[in-house]
């Protein structure tokens, strides 16, 4: 017993003396590339983006004296956008990292290390642990992986021995690891973001978490907050120290319990914490999103029920779209066929009743009587489906991927029953020659955009400079979903004028999304688009000033007359007093309203010529607290001062997600002197959507330079500068987007020369007796 205790009193003792004598001790400093970028001024976005400007509130750099890990509370200050900041924290420059992966297939391999040699930090050697007969496969494979990424002796084979109880990445010899970090990944099928790595790496060298192991990824997706917090275990991807992989090394197999986490807190007490992510700095981008719902975001105003028709087996997210369903009230799944099963829903709650049909009438029957507001149908072919008095028919599309789908039920029911009546229009307009690449970019981020089924129409408009090779990408682009329309221009216009007459809707539930050939798309763009539509527009509690909604969510505002200006973060969507024309959706009545006001503004501007000295009708400065006011050839100038004085907010997506991205033409010369200026506009792209979306009434609202206000408070002030600007007196209360009001000329006193003249003017007296 007393040996028994000695024996293992020196192991512990030896790891403990391993894990200090292994650890580094690196200082080195460098500038890391940083996420801006900016259209004109990159002097004023290169200092906005300075290391020294973010340090009164950024995670302490290594150099700092250490405190220990962090207790729970401390954890709760940090929310993605803080941790984010961890790219500003200089690092030493010369870091390195071994990567073990474990094999599981040739095919999930390839995708696995294509994204590992992807990574912003890049792997110094790749151990993939296998067996003696994957061997000469994963061989073939490294070949191909090093004449494609150019690289030699990075990737190696690690042969499992028949230890079945030791854990498998214990195959590496100790003396392989000359890093100074390792990466563990569980199976083949973890694919890290481009950034991952890079994140935790820079995450171990602050104060706050070098003592803790740190990781996205956990079994329970409903612990996932936007906070860090501690768990039990971080699962499928571990960054973690030389000395503490050796450390791990040397205790197996004894204090092995089958997970790293625990292993790590029995061996070192190092704990865990699981961090808030998005797309771009996840440590499984295959992991399935939003898959936990919190009923308390839930619409609780259902009323009737909903019907799933199926004449197949519903795909998974199908299946997983009735059980959320099933979570709030009673669906039904009606099917033709005895081969379909329901679906085995997770959550005791989830009601979902199976109803045989062998007939079109015998459908309809059913329908009346469960009083269905909504049947949702992935096909049709048997013909059963028709449309019904008080039904709407929600077409989901087998063949689709869709991401997610669990955002509809979030959704109520009446907002679910507009599905099909708006009616989205595509928008692109190509500029210049020698433009192909970014055409050919936009057009395959739309293509392989996710529609839910909708018919979608595109029109594209060509200007005159257009190319050949711009013209032959227009004319092959294939349009199955909705029609397709081509307009080229004969010579050159305005444009502003481009822009304002792209489009005029055809009725009030038409809509278009406005782009241009420096945009990139999300595959999610429409969904984004779709799910905002039906929650602000078509819910009963909608709010009339919201005119659009942002695909692309901004680091700049650019009204401010002292210049452009870093944009506060916010964590969930929100309502900003600008135009986004980096990809936007607007709405028909406000679009037709911006038409009659900038129609009358330019016909003032055209009838009075600039600098003649003569008054026109309208103010030319107007909106002066705008930098666009001086905008005098851009459409922004005139509907900056409509929104202004109506009040009128766009609905943007929050700082961790955007539908679109911007591209920049930055010559050589700019790339050199601005280094931090190209990404201000070039943002990650979201695959995935939020939860829930906020109802109208809990939105932010920032006003026209960004600060936080209100939506009374913005139409106060627009209807101070209306009074300024109109001699008519405000209709914004009963306001039906008509422009008239902002277009009344004050009385002005003209004074008309008379010709000289030598005849005396005739003068005659009155007498006035009161």
């Amino acid at each position: 017993m007393k040996s028994s205790l000695l024996g293992a009193l020196g192991s512990f003792v030896t790891v403990v003396l391993m894990y200090h004598i292994l650890q580094l001790s690196a200082r080195e400093t460098y500038v890391r590339y940083l996420d801006s970028t900016e259209l004109t001024n990159y002097t004023l976005l290169e200092s906005l983006f300075s290391v020294q400007s973010y340090h009164h509130n950024s995670i302490e750099p290594e150099s700092q004296p250490t405190h220990g890990t962090p207790t729970s509370l401390d954890l709760q200050e940090y929310d993605l956008d803080r941790l984010k900041r961890t790219f500003m924290i200089p690092i030493p420059s010369n870091i390195s990292t071994t990567v073990i992966i474990k094999y599981d297939s040739l095919q999930l391999a390839t995708a696995q290390l294509d994204s590992l040699l992807r990574q912003s930090m890049s792997p110094t050697a790749i151990y993939i642990v296998c067996s003696e007969k994957e061997r000469p496969a994963i061989s073939n494979l490294i070949r191909e992986k090093e004449q494609e990424f150019r690289i030699s002796n990075v990737i190696q084979p690690s042969v499992i021995t028949k230890d079945n109880s030791a854990p498998w990445y214990s195959q590496i010899q100790q003396y392989d690891i000359t890093t100074d970090f390792v990466v563990l990944l569980d199976n083949n099928r973890i694919l890290p973001s481009k950034q991952y790595m890079e994140f935790v790496i820079r995450l171990l060298h602050s104060t706050t978490f070098r003592d803790t192991l740190v990781g996205t990824e956990n079994s329970n997706v409903c612990q996932q907050t936007n906070n860090a917090h501690y768990v039990k275990l971080i699962q499928d991807v571990w960054v973690l120290r030389r000395d503490w992989f050796l450390a791990l090394l040397l205790s197996r197999p004894a204090s092995s319990v089958g997970n790293v986490s625990l292993d790590l807190y029995q061996t070192l007490q190092i704990p865990s914490i699981l961090i808030p992510s998005d797309d771009s700095l996840t440590g499984n981008t295959n992991r399935k999103a939003n898959t936990c719902f919190d009923e308390s975001t839930m619409d609780s105003k259902v009323d009737g029920s909903v019907v799933f028709y199926m004449e197949s087996q519903p795909t998974a997210a199908m299946e997983e779209l009735m059980c959320h369903f099933g979570a709030q009230q009673t669906v039904y799944m009606v099917t033709n066929s005895a081969q379909v099963s329901s679906p085995a829903c997770s959550t005791q709650k989830a009601i979902v009743q199976r109803k045989m049909v062998s007939s079109r009438t015998e459908f309809g029957v059913m329908v009346d009587q469960v009083e269905a507001q909504i049947v949702i149908y992935q096909e049709n072919k048997k013909g059963f489906l028709h449309e019904t008095g008080t039904a709407t028919l929600i077409h989901l599309p087998a063949s689709e991927h869709y991401v997610d789908i669990a955002w509809m039920t979030t959704l109520s029911t009446a907002a679910l029953k507009h599905w099909n009546t708006p009616s989205v229009k595509l928008i692109i307009t190509t500029s210049g020659s020698k433009k192909s690449a970014q055409v050919k970019r936009i057009f395959n981020s739309i293509k392989n955009a996710d529609y839910l089924g909708d018919q979608v129409d595109i029109s594209i408009l060509m200007d005159e400079k257009s190319d050949g090779l711009t013209a032959k990408f227009v004319n092959n682009l294939q349009w199955s979903i909705g029609s397709k329309q081509i307009r080229h221009r004969i010579s050159t216009v305005h444009p502003m004028q481009v822009f304002a007459e792209a489009w005029y809707p055809s009725s009030d539930h038409e809509y278009a999304v406005m782009l241009d050939d420096r945009v990139e798309l999300s595959k999610s763009f429409y969904i984004w688009i779709k799910y905002n539509l039906l929650k602000y527009r078509y819910s009963q509690t909608t709010n009339k000033q919201i005119f659009g909604i942002s695909l692309y969510s901004p680091r700049i505002i650019d009204t401010d007359p002292s210049g452009r200006l870093l944009l506060q973060s916010t964590t969930s969507p929100y309502l900003l007093q600008v135009p986004c024309s980096s990809g936007s959706l607007y709405f028909p009545q406000h679009w037709r309203e911006f038409h009659d006001y900038i129609t009358a503004r330019l016909t003032d501007q055209a009838i009075v010529k600039r600098g003649s000295g003569n008054k026109h009708l309208f103010k030319d400065s107007l909106l002066t607290v705008s930098k666009t006011n001086r905008w005098i050839n851009s459409w922004r100038k005139y509907f900056d001062e409509m929104i202004y004085m109506r009040g009128y907010v766009m609905l943007y997506p929050s700082i961790h997600s955007s539908y679109s991205t911007l591209y920049l033409n930055l010559n050589k010369k700019q790339k050199a002197m601005y280094p931090s200026v190209d990404k201000l506009y070039n943002v990650p792209l979201s695959r995935t959507l939020p939860t829930s979306l906020p109802d109208v009434q809990d939105l932010p609202v920032l006003d026209l330079h960004g600060k936080s206000s209100d939506i009374n408070t913005l139409i106060s002030k627009g209807l101070k500068l209306q009074r300024k600007f109109s001699a008519c007196e405000p209709r914004n209360t009963t306001n039906q987007y008509d422009a008239s009001d902002m277009l009344c000329p004050f009385n002005q006193l003209i004074q008309i020369p008379i010709e000289e003249s030598t005849e005396s003017v005739p003068i005659k007296s009155v007498s006035i007796y009161m």
